[in-house]
């Protein structure tokens, strides 16, 4: 097998802060499996999402395009079958491929992957913990706060465990039956998101031990339209730390759940490299966006600061990245199909709006100056906004006009907004240029209103997970 064409193992987390890791500096936790995979290879210190929403960023990262071109911004939001997608690429090119786990994919299950033996094929999308009710809510999940603690359900039947399970059932198989072949298999977890119900061990290392970020008195009322309707939207916000016990509780079982994702990768990297295939595969670890994780006192995505829109990146690959570095680039998810293309020895399609990232494999600098990301308030389509992130600035234009320009050399908080203040005029103009070329802001509502939306709530079913039997039979993973 030529290092040309590496097999690629895709881990994919859903809704990880960047800044919550060991190998990020983080304080109490502990991640020696991706901190040993940022010492081997490469940790990209500056990756974004193409939109800080799940269905929207996924839907991103599978076609390498914008959402102002395939037209996913909520979650209900169908994504186009016929547009050209890596695995489909990477099928067509005599990869072997399937994904485990959550894709957040409404209308075609598969999306160009050839296999798929478990995930949310009925796009429920996340594990109900301990189960689906309607006193929990519209999602049945029961939103950020209040359910978070232990998980009640037994661990061999979790997403996270299954994956774990089914992902080495994969590639044992393909080691004995198909070993010449290249793959790419994606691993997808549906944690950290909440429910924060990670098994009561990581939970209980981290109860009564974290502490809220810091929160200036009148943060809601100086946040911007968009930013407000977003931490409404997203539930549970708490900038006066009225609620102070119950956040803390929920932040220790977020960082529990980053630990179990943690050990959950470590054992399928163990697996991966005790049938040799370490040296020639192409290890990624990755997330859809991110998380505020109580920030500016909230929770979850949607919006632009780099808690939300910024995504842990690491890269592993021993046969094709000579040196483990750290990588200052402006990069995103939505560079990876072309990269996939580069190693696979195959032209990406017209519809790519991202750059290969394999010149960087080999210390080569990318030359981009800019990266993008798109987002609207779910159900809220008159909440639309767009950033430009240069290696200096951060521009956010929103539909309602309220901007924000952040200087993150002296401001990484993203704490004042400088948009209407003159000493900036001229890089704000020339900022706010280029993102109206690109966006074209008039177009948005038609963009959105346009796209077909999923029939039924991406809850309505009870079980968020299904198996595909060897006879293509499905049956329902309960919980």
């Amino acid at each position: 097998m030529s290092a040309l064409r590496p097999n690629i193992l895709f881990l994919l987390s859903d809704q990880h802060h960047a800044g919550c890791a060991g190998y990020a500096g983080h304080p109490t936790l502990a991640t020696p499996a991706l901190d040993q995979l940022a010492a081997e290879g490469l940790t990209f210190d500056r990756a974004y999402c193409q939109n800080p929403v799940c269905a929207a960023s996924r839907a991103c990262l599978m076609t390498g395009a914008l959402s102002r071109d395939h037209g996913v911004y909520d979650n209900r939001h169908v994504l186009d079958g016929r547009l050209p997608t890596f695995p489909a690429t990477l099928s067509a090119a005599g990869y072997r491929t399937a994904v485990i786990g959550k894709t957040h994919f409404n209308g075609d299950q598969y999306q160009g992957y050839q296999e798929r033996p478990y995930g949310d094929l009925k796009g429920q999308a996340h594990q109900p913990d301990p189960a689906r009710r309607p006193d929990r809510g519209e999602s049945g999940l029961g939103g950020v706060v209040k359910p978070a603690g232990p998980s009640g359900i037994p661990l061999p039947l979790t997403q996270t465990e299954i994956c774990v399970a089914e992902a080495a059932k994969w590639l044992q198989a393909h080691t004995a039956t198909r070993a010449d072949d290249p793959f790419c298999l994606s691993v997808h977890f549906d944690k950290p998101h909440f429910p924060l119900c990670p098994p009561a061990h990581y939970f209980e290392r981290h109860a009564g031990k974290v502490s809220l970020p810091e929160v200036p008195p009148g943060q809601f009322e100086r946040e911007v339209p968009f930013v407000r309707a977003a931490m409404r939207n997203n539930g549970e916000p708490d900038p006066e730390r009225r609620h102070r016990a119950a956040h803390e509780r929920a932040l220790a079982a977020y960082y529990g759940c980053i630990e179990w994702i943690d050990d959950a990768i470590g054992r399928i990297l163990a697996t991966l490299d005790y049938l040799g295939l370490r040296e020639n595969t192409l290890v990624i670890y990755s997330s859809d966006h991110g998380e505020m994780a109580g920030e500016r006192g909230t929770w979850q995505k949607t919006v632009f600061f780099d808690a939300s829109a910024r995504v842990p990146l690491l890269v592993r690959w021993p046969a094709g990245i000579p040196t483990p570095r750290r990588v200052s680039d402006l990069v995103g998810l939505v560079d990876w199909y072309p990269t996939f293309c580069e190693l696979a020895g195959v032209p990406a399609p017209d519809s790519c709006r991202g750059r290969s990232l394999a010149p960087l494999f080999t210390g080569a600098a990318l030359d981009r100056d800019e990266v993008w990301s798109e987002s609207v308030v779910l159900g809220e389509p008159a909440h639309a906004g767009c950033m430009l992130r240069t290696d200096r600035w951060k521009l956010n234009h929103y539909l309602d006009g309220a901007d924000e320009l952040y200087d993150l050399s002296a401001d990484p908080a993203e704490q004042h907004n400088l948009f209407n203040d003159p000493a900036h005029s001229t890089t704000r103009d020339r900022l706010l240029a280029r993102l109206h070329q690109l966006w074209e802001p008039d177009l948005q509502r038609q963009r959105y209103d346009a796209h077909p939306i999923a029939p039924e709530h991406k809850h309505t079913y009870p079980y968020s997970n299904q198996f595909v039997l060897a006879d293509g039979t499905m049956i329902d993973a309960r919980p």
